[in-house]
């Protein structure tokens, strides 16, 4: 049986330059295990990702967010359609472009927020990581993150403990350092996901 039946979960990408590894496996596999996944960006446009890879949002971080307060229908350049009402987890994909793109935007900060308060999971990996701690979720807490010059000095802003570890579970936040801890990070984001109780 699929473990994600009737779950929702949102990906969260850079509107340009995220990383295509850390956003291909997770989908597929989310995917694979039943659940229903959304891809939301702060524009709706093809996204463009580090090397060759493109994809489509389904829809603005803006329609997700209005999503959680019930169902909600969003009508856009291709009429109207269901927001669905819950994400059980957001997971932020990193990539060059979340420096510029995702860090900055309030309405992806308020919706990670939103979804932690309502005992849902939030996860994060690579350049995405800093996301939640500007939304204010790391403090004193250990996160597994790239160690760089731009993600670093955010994430001392955020008061998070940098781990040795390539991914941590802590609670229902759960972070990874890149690609090369996608599988085990996706693996830690079902398992969680299982756990929240369906709304």
């Amino acid at each position: 049986m699929a473990r994600l039946e009737g779950k929702n979960i949102l990906i969260i990408i850079p509107k340009d330059y995220y990383n295509e590894e850390e956003l291909e496996f997770p989908l597929k596999k989310f995917r694979e295990e039943g659940a229903d996944v959304r891809i939301a960006s702060s524009k709706l446009k093809e996204a463009v990702g580090m090397k060759s890879g493109r994809v489509m949002p389904d829809f603005l971080i803006v329609d997700a967010i209005e999503g959680i307060t019930g169902d909600s229908y969003v009508t856009g350049g291709k009429g109207t359609r269901q927001v669905l009402g819950v994400f059980h987890g957001v997971v932020v994909i990193g990539g060059r472009g979340a420096r510029k793109y995702v860090w900055p935007d309030k309405l992806s900060r308020l919706l990670i927020l939103d979804r932690f308060k309502s005992d849902m999971v939030v996860a994060a990996i690579g350049q995405g990581v800093p996301a939640l701690g500007i939304a204010g979720l790391l403090e004193n807490i250990e996160v597994a993150a790239p160690q760089d010059k731009h993600t670093l000095p955010e994430l001392d802003k955020a008061a998070a403990i940098i781990a040795e570890e390539n991914m941590v579970v802590h609670d229902r936040i759960i972070t990874a350092v890149g690609a090369e801890a996608v599988e085990e990070f996706t693996e830690a984001v079902i398992k969680a996901v299982i756990e929240t109780k369906i709304k």
